[in-house]
Formats: C-alpha cells, sequence, structure tokens
C-alpha cells in the first residue's frame, strides 16, 4: 500500500487552491462538496471556475501565485498545464510542511484524489496511486451499479438506534452479531425498500431477540495458496470471523481476508484444536485455516531436491 487511504472532515477547514482551468474547477466543485472554505489563487480563472467563485466559501485572488498564499492553510491543491508552475507550489508547500495535492502529476502529490461513490453517510473511494486514474473511474462506474441508492439513509437509520443497541446489549460479542444481523436482514431490506417504519419495528425485534447468551461457531478451511481458489463461502466466513487459527504454511495473503479487528494467531495442529474449542466455548466464530497436505508435502519435495 502505498498511500494511507484516510477520510477527512473538511467542514470549514481552510483549503488553498492554486490553478485556474477547469481541472482546478473540477476540484473545487468537490471541495465545496466537502463544505470546505476555499481561497482560489488563480492569474486566468476559466469560464467553469469563474462560475463557482460566488459561492460564499470561496475567496478568490486573481493573480499569480505566491508562496506566502500557502500560509493559514491545512491542505494545499496545485492544478496546471504547466508543471513548473505545479513545482513552484509543491515546493513552497512542503517548506511549511502542508500536505499538497497536484492534479495529473502523481509524482509532486502527497495527497492522492480518489474516484468517489458519494450515498450521503456512505462513501466509497478508489485510487490507483495515480497511476491509472480513468481505471478508478471504471471500478467507481462498478460499484455504483451495484450499491443501493438508499444505502446511505440505511447507515443513518444504523446511527439512530447505536445508543438504544448498545444500552441494551452490553455484551461485545452479542452487539457485533446484532449489527451483522441487522446489516443482512429483514432491517436493511425494509429501510432499503423505503420502509422505515417497518424497519423500527424490527429493530425492535432484533433486540429481543439477542437477549439470550452468545452462541459460538467454528468453521474449518483447507487452503492450496491460491487466493482465486477460495470459494465465495470461504471469504464470507473469513470475514465473519472473530479470530483466525490458522499453521504456519497458510499464505498472508489469504489469512488477510479477515476483518482487520480480527485476531489472527498462528499455532500447530494440537494448539489449534484446543484453541478452537475454547473461542466457541466463548461465544467467538473461529475460523481455522490449514494448508492442504498434499500441497505441503510437494512443497517439501521441491526444497529436498526430489
Amino acid at each position: 500500500m502505498q498511500a494511507f487511504p484516510l477520510f477527512i472532515k473538511l467542514k470549514d477547514r481552510p483549503v488553498l487552491l492554486v490553478g485556474g482551468n477547469d481541472a482546478a474547477a473540477a476540484k473545487l466543485r468537490l471541495l465545496l462538496s466537502a463544505d470546505a472554505r476555499c481561497t482560489v489563487v488563480a492569474a486566468t480563472p476559466s469560464p467553469d471556475l469563474l462560475a463557482l467563485l460566488g459561492d460564499a466559501r470561496v475567496t478568490f485572488r486573481q493573480r499569480a501565485f505566491a508562496a506566502a498564499d500557502i500560509d493559514g492553510h491545512q491542505l494545499v491543491f496545485s492544478a496546471h498545464d504547466d508543471e513548473a508552475d505545479d513545482r513552484t507550489v509543491v515546493e513552497a508547500a512542503k517548506a511549511r510542511q502542508v500536505l499538497v495535492n497536484v492534479v495529473d502529476r502523481p509524482a509532486l502529490t502527497d495527497l492522492v484524489m480518489p474516484a468517489v461513490v458519494d450515498r450521503g453517510e456512505v462513501v466509497v473511494a478508489i485510487s490507483t496511486q495515480g497511476a491509472a486514474p480513468v481505471l478508478a473511474r471504471k471500478v467507481r462506474a462498478l460499484i455504483e451499479g451495484v450499491l443501493p441508492q438508499r444505502i446511505g439513509r440505511l447507515a443513518a437509520f444504523a446511527g439512530r438506534f447505536r445508543s438504544a443497541v448498545h444500552g441494551r446489549l452490553t455484551d461485545g460479542i452479542a452487539r457485533r452479531r446484532f449489527w451483522e444481523d441487522f446489516f443482512d436482514g429483514p432491517v436493511a431490506a425494509a429501510v432499503l425498500a423505503g420502509d422505515e417504519r417497518q424497519a423500527a419495528r424490527e429493530v425492535i425485534a432484533a433486540i429481543n431477540r439477542r437477549q439470550g447468551p452468545v452462541v459460538g461457531v467454528s468453521h474449518k478451511i483447507e487452503v492450496t495458496g491460491d487466493v482465486e481458489a477460495l470459494t465465495l463461502g470461504d471469504l464470507r466466513r473469513l470475514r465473519e470471523a472473530d479470530i483466525v487459527l490458522h499453521d504456519a504454511a497458510v499464505a498472508a495473503e489469504i489469512i488477510d481476508f479477515a476483518r482487520r479487528d480480527s485476531r489472527r494467531v498462528e499455532l500447530n495442529d494440537t494448539e489449534i484444536e484446543a484453541r478452537s474449542v475454547a473461542e466457541v466455548a466463548a461465544g467467538h466464530r473461529v475460523v481455522v485455516l490449514r494448508q492442504r497436505k498434499n500441497v505441503v508435502a510437494a512443497a517439501s519435495r521441491r526444497v529436498a531436491g526430489e
């Protein structure tokens, strides 16, 4: 991973945009959608940019860029047709230790701007590290085609019930299971269908169903080392797992399909069995990953020169 993925709240934050071309206009439009306070410096603004400068959140300075323009701004964006102009902005920003994004010049940029799917409370960002922006846009189109239009409403609906759920379900595992079922079951279906009144009734019923003890479960998966050989069921179980127990031969690329917050523990066969029983008794969802024996044996023979 060459760039750390991060969402920044820009509401009322001072941001500097340098450049007057259409790319600068597109960047300003995006920054205003995040409610940033923007200062625009451009000697010759394009018609598209001029159309945006009447916004009350924009301060416009019609002149050439000066390094002092960066002072007081937390982020800098540069969009010029001439690379030398962009380099001037970058050097001034770096001298002041301010992060800078340069449109269409990934080698100069600190901040990578992704392609964005915006569904209100749900925002998806896609990046190719600046190497192939057109590919990022194609991936965005694919996601837009499958992501429900009301997915943001679903996130907002869940937020309204968060305190109530945490008040009724004090056990962390029970809460996690509740929210997994919330987004996979009748509550989500009702919200996505536009019936939030029915969804509220389903939430109450779901909370009541979660009052009993949490039941653990264990799934065993044999892997070959080929990520493509994992089934959809394997991937779903890995993403639901609270803990992944694996032997030393299992590839890291496979283990990484587990949730980021799941625990990953490397053990030998005897330890795996005992640990799995204990974790299930504690109410956890366990996935046991083992390298398929014939694959391990074949690898050993190659090392031995057979």
